[in-house]
């Protein structure tokens, strides 16, 4: 019974091992088309030949004459001959002397071709038209086998129609292609945009992805961003720091003898003044204001986590100064630099319920406010703006706290001398915080309330991050969310499925993520561009059975494809909103000549997301309108991004259709990589600048690579305090096998890289420089372990076969 029991588990081990992994190779040409000129036999056996071989026999009676073939592919086969540029130069010379008239509208290509059929200029001879018609049937035949695989690969490689794109193929990258239909392969590119233009000079198939319209769109949130900060919203806000300063001194001037109001006036005065100086370089007021705003404005300016000499809640807990080091697009001038300072002052500097002066400081700044409608105007201008693009303030706001002052009805030396009237405006305070305020720390030692002049904003991501840490074992079982916890509560399944599938220690995930799941639903997603944003990024996994996907979309390897365009998206947004979001802590294409050819392309059909990504823009675009913000150089980028995501959305519709692109299609999918570089050109490009292309772009702004910080790990039960970083590395390669017109084709696209990282919390929030610095020691730094199964790590890039596209008579 054991010597039976044992044969049959060494059979069974050995059927596993044989149904495992079926080997993929691409198959070698057989042909030597250099020979072609010469002869062709009629007559040969091509049973086991390839079907690119096939079609490069049933296209050789027209390169022997050289017909300028339409096809890019076969085109480049024929020029890698030493016969065939010369033959259609002199064929060239027959259209070009044929004396037949364009006619109106017709493009140089569609007239040139119709010239070759009226004047019969290939006049094939019996015996080649039977010929050919064999090729067609044996390529028909064998096209019908693009599927036929054996159990555990996807598509059929051997029918690729270019192979020899390719000079050497690694049989990792061709096992992967089999097994899935796609392979992404690290790389180091700037921009994905690169990997577009790089194909458009090879001409190699291009793969357009979603993630390519997803860079453009960060760039263009971003630049909008810096314009609005640059050129209005640093000026506002240092009017407003400029004009509460002297709001507040005239309320020290009439004090008087009255201590109280001296007290809290003084107070405010140095708020000010710290503020001013954040955005301008400048203090304001007498020696003893400066004095106290210098000692904190130092502080801040230095950047380290340390005990505050203004704010009652942090002289003996340590304040995050660290906060205040410019990061993001921050640190690409110095006037951003000054505005990312002042803000976060305005944003994080408290008034804490908890503390009677402080509660009658901001108090006292509300009749300021009461009194002067253009103090509040410009406070609105921003707050408004910031509130539709990232979201409604986490803490209690000075106009909240207005709101509540005038409801007493009292004058501002009587309510500060009423204790009773303080008490009650605190309760109230308090009241409303509780409800509003969903982000703050487990381990609370400062006011659980907390007033801002214009605080952080809150966004659902940060309140999942928040939640799915373990906050009651000691140590922490989970002392650091991740990326995937936002996806998986937003009921991404793939993120869902990597989380539950980890070694947690921690029994609270699975309960925490049910609850920050129901949370989520309860979110409004159309209330800000930031929640459209996240919304859109979501609609990437969904996949609607009613559509005819292509293989390759329906898969869990391409869920995870489109989870890393996700986080690496998401990562780009914590970068562009790294001011304003509260962060959660434990505590050139060419008539003359022949034309040009024929590149067939393919863009990824997400339908969902094709049609988010526009309605997104178009309410980008509208918020600005109606907050008057919308500047010609964002306009014009506008309406350009609308037509190339319009212009991806129809091409998408076609595929799942099964229809064929027009060669004007194909053409536009073929330039699309200098499209993308002139809207980031045109974004990134300063008044007056001059940027020739995309190697004349200086500093961070050059690569795709940035990095956000998101979480504060510094809750009490967390022995290894850190900070949880988000970030993009550079830009990889996918490639993908894609039916267009019943023939397989190998296609090339970029995809960005997301990365997750912690560093000690002692070491500096890193900006976006010195991530790129550290991917130059380490490239790979922060790739998710999940990725590893869809990423091909090979020696050498796949190298493209240049002799297909530069011709041997050149």
């Amino acid at each position: 019974m054991k010597k039976l029991l044992l044969t049959a588990c060494v059979a069974a081990l050995i059927c596993a091992c044989s149904q495992k992994q079926s080997v993929v190779q691409v198959p070698p040409s057989q042909i030597d088309v250099e020979k072609l000129l010469d002869s062709i036999d009629y007559d040969m056996d091509v049973s086991g030949l390839s079907l690119a071989d096939i079609r490069t026999l049933r296209n050789a009676p027209a390169a022997q004459r050289g017909l300028p073939f339409r096809d890019s592919y076969i085109r480049g086969v024929y020029n890698t001959t030493t016969w065939y540029d010369s033959l259609m130069w002199k064929f060239d010379e027959q259209v070009e002397s044929a004396g037949i008239e364009s006619k109106e509208d017709e493009s140089w290509r569609d007239f040139y071709y119709r010239i070759i059929d009226e004047k019969n200029l290939l006049n094939y001879s019996e015996q080649e038209k039977a010929f050919i018609k064999r090729m067609q049937e044996r390529e028909e035949e064998l096209a019908k086998q693009n599927f036929e695989v054996p159990e555990g690969l996807r598509v059929n490689i051997s029918n690729l129609l270019n192979p020899t794109q390719i000079k050497e193929f690694d049989p990792k990258l061709s096992q992967q292609l089999g097994e899935d239909g796609f392979a992404i392969v690290p790389a180091r590119h700037n921009q994905l945009f690169e990997v577009y233009e790089q194909n458009d000079y090879q001409e190699f198939p291009n793969f357009v992805t979603t993630d390519l319209y997803l860079q453009l769109y960060h760039l263009y949130f971003d630049c909008m961003l810096r314009e609005l900060e640059e050129n209005h919203l640093l000026q506002l806000m240092t009017d407003f720091s400029h004009d509460m300063f002297y709001a507040m001194h005239r309320q020290l001037n009439w004090a008087g003898g009255d201590e109280t109001i001296s007290q809290v006036a003084l107070k405010n005065c140095i708020y000010y003044s710290i503020a001013y100086y954040l955005f301008t370089g400048e203090y304001l007021g007498t020696p003893e204001v400066t004095k106290a705003a210098q000692a904190e404005a130092e502080l801040a300016m230095a950047g380290l986590d340390n005990f505050s000499t203004f704010m009652e809640d942090y002289k003996e807990i340590t304040y995050p100064y660290s906060l205040y080091r410019p990061r993001g697009h921050y640190t690409r001038s110095e006037k951003l630099k000054r505005y990312f300072r002042g803000m976060m002052w305005l944003q994080t500097a408290n008034f804490g319920l908890n503390n009677k002066a402080e509660v009658q400081a901001a108090a006292m700044q509300t009749y300021a406010l009461k009194y002067d409608d253009q103090l509040v105007k410009k406070y609105k201008t921003l707050d408004e703006l910031i509130t539709f693009l990232m979201g409604k303030p986490d803490n209690l706001t000075i106009l909240q706290v207005k709101a509540e002052v005038e409801k007493l009805n009292m004058q501002m030396e009587d309510l500060l001398h009423s204790d009773e009237a303080i008490t009650k405006l605190t309760a109230t305070l308090d009241k409303i915080g509780n409800k509003q305020t969903r982000i703050r720390p487990k381990f609370e030692k400062t006011s659980h309330n907390k007033i801002n002049i214009m605080p952080q904003r809150y966004q659902p991501d940060g309140e999942v991050l928040q939640e799915m840490v373990d906050y009651d074992n000691k140590p922490s079982k989970r002392a650091i969310p991740k990326g995937l916890d936002f996806f998986a509560a937003m009921r991404v399944s793939a993120a869902e499925q990597i989380l539950l599938n980890e070694q947690s220690q921690w029994q609270g995930l699975k309960p925490m993520l049910e609850k920050m799941k129901m949370r989520m639903q309860q979110i409004n997603w159309n209330e800000t561009i930031a929640t459209q944003w996240m919304s859109t990024l979501r609609s990437l996994c969904d996949r609607d059975p009613q559509l005819n996907l292509p293989y390759f979309m329906i898969t869990k390897e391409w869920d995870l494809k489109d989870l890393n365009a996700m986080l690496a998206s998401w990562a780009e947004l914590k970068h562009d909103a790294i001011l304003y979001a509260k962060q959660p802590a434990g505590a050139e294409c060419g008539g003359g000549g022949p034309p040009e050819p024929v590149v067939k392309g393919y863009v990824e059909p997400n339908i969902g997301f094709w049609k988010k990504a526009i309605s997104l823009l178009e309410n980008t675009e509208r918020l600005l309108k109606e907050e008057n913000m919308l500047t010609k150089k964002i306009s014009d980028a506008t309406e350009r991004m609308h037509e190339e995501a319009q212009f991806l959305l129809n091409v998408s519709e076609k595929e799942l259709a099964g229809k064929e692109l027009s060669e004007e299609e194909y053409d536009q999918l073929e330039c699309i990589g200098a499209t993308f570089e002139n809207i980031s050109l045109d974004l990134v490009r300063e008044p007056d600048q001059y940027l020739m292309g995309w190697s004349d772009v200086q500093g961070a702004d050059k690569k795709v690579a940035l990095v956000a910080d998101v979480y504060t790990a510094n809750a009490d039960n967390n022995p290894e305090k850190s900070i949880l970083f988000e970030a993009v590395g550079d830009a990889d390669e996918i490639y993908v096998v894609v039916e267009i017109g019943g023939y397989l084709y190998l296609t090339r696209g970029a995809v960005l890289s997301y990365r997750e990282f912690i560093q000690p919390i002692d070491l500096p929030r890193l900006t976006d420089e010195e991530w790129q610095e550290q991917l130059e020691k380490n490239p790979r730094k922060g790739v998710p372990e999940w990725m590893k199964r869809i990423i091909v790590p090979l020696n050498n890039m796949p190298e493209v076969n240049e002799e297909f596209f530069y011709s041997s008579g050149c």
